[in-house]
């Protein structure tokens, strides 16, 4: 029956029948409501509408009415009633057409103005008319109402089954439901099991995600990428590993037996009309449920390999970097001293360097700090090699057992402590179980007893959880870790061990290492982890490589310049610019990298702990004049090493020389005078004092009046 609101200036326009649906599941399942839709075109012929003047849309079919700019369809509505072309529009209901008020009272300001009618079932409205405005507001408001209760009903249920962990949500590669119990499980595919649990165990040996990415490159392994549902059912491809995909399964909890859910949130940009998903903090996760599943690994481990891939993130100040290849040692490590900022490793002619240049990098200023990471490195493995010996491994392993006797302690406690709430839960229970439930006055005080019991229970096994140890083995035993304590200075400099692992032992010991540059030196401090602090004085440049600073380092403790050089000789070292090495040579290279030895006049570089004194501390020692003491290291009353010219003289000094060389020895019968023996055999008193060496024989120098004399003690 035609409407009185109908008039000729619509029918000469066209009835747009809208037709939508939500979802891809209503448009294949709900087809009884899509058949009423274009069955609206009947009622826009009784309308008057000819048959010719009767389009339809359906391009939004499967798009949810909550937004308009997602709908195309909409908008050709929008642009036809713009262009006047419109007459009537007819949905099923108000809510085909926009669940969104900004939408709707959009469509009606513009219905309007165009003068267009819009119908449902119900009738035809004209939106410039106040009675019918009114009602189609009301509509429009009943149905962005009624979408806000349909999305509450379901996101509560959703949450309230989450709670629980039965929510079923799309799984990563690797974990499935159990088809009849709907339990989390991981993969009953052995292949895709392997692979998955192939990438956690070279996570745990390398630490570092991009390695365990070249690695499979390198073997040509392929990873399980993704589920694609097919009529099939599920099929699983295998494709090249990516480093996204080696991080979605190394973050992802789900592995770790966690049902977590809430680990982003959904925020849509009103201008752009773009959506994005931002990640939030674990604390603002609707739901965490460890331990709910089996998984491919420990809760423990989980979060170390989260703080390993922190860790590893070298654009950020707090993280150390992943150890990469490359000769700088303390990569990732390095801070400097002045402004505090991290150093990062440069190259200079192919020579790595410690640079603080962030303000010429950003601002075009001046480097703040730089160092030779050569000399740097070289300096502080030695002081670590110094560090690490058999009895700092014993000394760890022992506090080791102790924490671990501590811990167990603790568990202990905690354990007892969860024994005697859940005694106090059953008493509180058996008490409720015996009143008599008509007397509610006290039946109520018991149960209330009994809630706040179950509470402290449940509080108790939850910190019981967090804080009991987990169990952690070492492989290697004491007599293994020994030998190769023992075997790491010969085996650091011999080229066994690679710059990366050199860098992860590093890593085990120092925290960080601040560099301050004073006039010709660099002011090193290594900040060890547990607080301590070592302080060293690096020169700014090391000639040579740290293979021969290091092996001149350990030989300048107990040889000379000139046996250092014979040995490097020997071992066919040769300098920076290919010559052989002489005292010389070794000397200048001694003290431009400022290396201490037992053999050096340099107060600052001496090692006294040798045994070694020059000629010139002996003389004073013994009171005698400095030539004095040079004729008896030739006759061999003393014993010492000599590095060419009177001045490079060393002397081995002990008590016994004291004892028999400075005239307070007191005199023995058996004693023969040297005067005398030379008077009885007609030789020299050089003669005479080289043959009792030769023969064993102790020589004493006791003061006979104002003078000393030598004196011979047969065996």
């Amino acid at each position: 029956m035609p409407d009185n609101r109908v008039q000729t200036t619509h029918l000469k326009r066209l009835a747009v029948i809208y037709v939508r649906q939500s979802s891809t599941y209503q448009v294949e399942a709900n087809t009884e409501s899509r058949r009423r839709q274009y069955q609206l075109t009947e009622r826009a012929q009784l309308l008057g509408w000819p048959a010719a003047q009767c389009a339809t849309i359906d391009d939004d079919l499967g798009i949810s009415g909550a937004q308009s700019y997602n709908r195309p369809g909409y908008q050709r509505l929008i642009s036809m009633i713009a262009l006047r072309e419109v007459g009537l529009i007819l949905g099923l209901e108000v809510s085909r057409l926009a669940r969104n008020s900004l939408d709707w009272y959009q469509l009606l300001e513009l219905a309007a103005a165009f003068d267009v009618l819009i119908a449902d079932e119900d009738g035809v409205y004209d939106p410039h008319e106040f009675n019918d405005r009114l009602l189609l507001g009301l509509k429009g408001t009943i149905s962005e109402v009624e979408l806000y209760q349909i999305r509450s009903r379901m996101v509560r249920g959703r949450l309230n089954k989450v709670r629980r962990g039965e929510f079923i949500f799309k799984l990563p590669i690797g974990m499935e439901h159990d088809p009849l119990t709907k339990e989390l499980r991981p993969s009953v595919d052995q292949s895709v099991r392997h692979a998955i649990e192939r990438v956690f165990l070279l996570f745990r040996q390398h630490r570092s995600i991009r390695a365990v990415l070249k690695h499979l490159r390198l073997g040509r392994a392929t990873l399980p990428f993704r589920h694609a549902h097919r009529v099939g059912g599920v099929v699983i491809e295998w494709r090249e590993p990516s480093y996204e995909a080696i991080y979605g399964i190394i973050s992802n909890p789900i592995y770790a037996g966690v049902y977590c859910y809430g680990k982003r949130v959904r925020e849509r940009n009103p201008l752009t009309q773009s959506v994005h998903h931002r990640k939030l903090p674990r604390a603002e996760w609707e739901v965490f449920l460890p331990d709910h599943h089996p998984g491919y690994l420990g809760l423990e481990e989980y979060e170390e390999n989260l703080r390993i891939m922190a860790n590893n993130r070298s654009a950020y100040t707090s993280g150390q970097g992943a150890p990469r290849t490359g000769p700088t040692l303390l990569q990732g490590l390095v801070y400097c001293k002045h402004c505090g900022n991290k150093m990062r490793a440069a190259y200079t002619c192919g020579r790595p360097y410690y640079q603080c240049d962030r303000a010429r990098r950003l601002y075009a200023g001046a480097t703040c700090n730089s160092a030779s990471a050569v000399r740097v490195d070289a300096l502080v493995s030695e002081l670590l090699l110094g560090v690490i010996n058999q009895e700092t491994v014993r000394q760890s392993l022992a506090f080791d057992q102790q924490l671990g006797e501590e811990a167990r302690l603790v568990e202990r406690a905690l354990r007892e402590q969860v024994q005697r709430l859940e005694y106090e839960v059953d008493l509180a229970r058996r008490r409720y179980e015996l009143v008599d439930p008509a007397n509610r006055l006290v039946a109520q005080t018991l149960e209330t007893a009994w809630n706040a019991r179950l509470l402290a229970l449940e509080a108790g096994r939850q910190e019981y959880e967090a804080r009991r140890p987990s169990p952690q083995t070492i492989a290697s035993t004491l007599e293994e870790i020994e030998q190769a304590v023992t075997d790491l200075r010969r085996l650091w400099h011999s080229g066994t061990i690679t710059d990366q692992d050199k860098k992860e032992i590093l890593r085990c010991l120092i925290e960080r290492v601040f560099l301050e540059r004073k006039d010709k030196v660099i002011r090193v401090e290594v900040s060890w982890y547990g607080g301590a602090m070592s302080e060293l004085d690096v020169p700014m440049y090391l000639f040579s490589t740290p293979q021969v600073y290091h092996r001149v380092v350990e030989l300048a403790r107990q040889h000379t310049d000139a046996e250092i050089a014979e040995a490097l000789n020997e071992e066919g070292v040769q300098t920076a610019k290919g010559k052989r090495w002489n005292v010389r040579r070794v000397m200048d290279f001694r003290l431009t990298n400022a290396i201490a030895s037992g053999f050096t006049r340099d107060p600052d570089l001496r090692i006294t702990e040798n045994g070694y004194i020059t000629s010139a501390e002996a003389a004073a020692r013994l009171g005698v004049s400095q030539s004095a003491v040079q004729m008896w290291y030739k006759h061999g009353l003393l014993q010492g090493k000599h590095d060419g010219g009177q001045s490079a003289l060393w002397i081995l000094w002990d008590a016994d020389n004291a004892r028999r060389l400075d005239g307070t020895a007191p005199p023995a019968s058996a004693m023969v005078s040297v005067r005398r023996l030379c008077r009885e055999q007609g030789k020299k008193r050089e003669e005479v004092l080289t043959w009792a060496v030769r023969q064993g024989y102790e020589i004493y120098r006791l003061r006979r009046g104002s003078k000393q004399h030598f004196y011979i003690l047969p065996q």
